[in-house]
């Protein structure tokens, strides 16, 4: 058998908050709680837990997710982006607030959870 990546635990401050926050920017199914995590399932079975109780908040430092998406999805999150007034940015260095990059032919952007620890980035083309 392959090795398929299954699942794996982001540290945050708010488990439930940053849960929900990501499953609708991606539109996802709602997120769920498992015993001291939330859950978020991605479109090809990847769950990403969210765990705020696991390293004191001090501790918890900035995770780094990336999730290909459809010219069309990437259209629907900028769009609720915008709609809520989320800050996004082009590069991870977060500069040049409300821009977009448009690396290896496609489209890019990052954004924060609410708790200011999950840099979330959505992209178009996958990086060469």
């Amino acid at each position: 058998m392959p090795n398929e990546l299954n699942h794996f635990i982001v540290h945050c401050r708010n488990r439930r908050e940053s849960a929900a926050f990501l499953a609708d920017l991606m539109a996802a199914p709602a997120p769920f709680d498992y015993g001291r995590f939330t859950q978020v399932n991605t479109s090809n079975n990847v769950g990403i837990d969210f765990a705020d109780d696991l390293v004191p908040a001090d501790r918890v430092n900035e995770s780094h997710i990336a999730f290909l998406v459809t010219d069309e999805e990437f259209d629907a999150i900028l769009a609720r982006l915008k709609k809520n007034s989320v800050p996004f940015w082009p590069n991870p260095a977060k500069t040049r607030e409300g821009e977009i990059n448009h690396l290896f032919g496609g489209r890019g952007l990052y954004t924060l959870d609410p708790g200011g620890t999950v840099l979330a980035e959505f992209i178009t083309t996958p990086y060469s």
